[in-house]
């Protein structure tokens, strides 16, 4: 693959993440627990991280660009299922 072509695949896909965990952690009551606060948290911080490095000029490895991509995945299904059972 090409060197602009995994940035920007990791790009979309952390600013995909960024958009999804934050909205996430926002609505997180006290009783969430504390493993799930944690994951999210991480995930946010690894997309802005990931949005930095390929800002500087980084180009990331096709792994990571296929991780990052399945964790947006991940995050869009899980919106997507909920919707299809009537959770909000």
């Amino acid at each position: 693959m090409t060197s602009s072509l995994l940035q920007a695949i990791v790009l979309i896909a952390a600013f995909f993440i960024i958009f999804r965990a934050e909205p996430a952690l926002n609505r997180m009551g006290r009783c969430a627990p504390f493993t799930m606060r944690v994951a999210f948290h991480l995930l946010t911080l690894g997309a802005i991280a990931e949005i930095a490095f390929v800002v500087i000029g980084d180009i990331p490895r096709w792994p990571s660009a296929i991780v990052t991509a399945g964790v947006a995945a991940l995050l869009a299904c899980d919106r997507r299922l909920n919707v299809q059972r009537g959770m909000p």
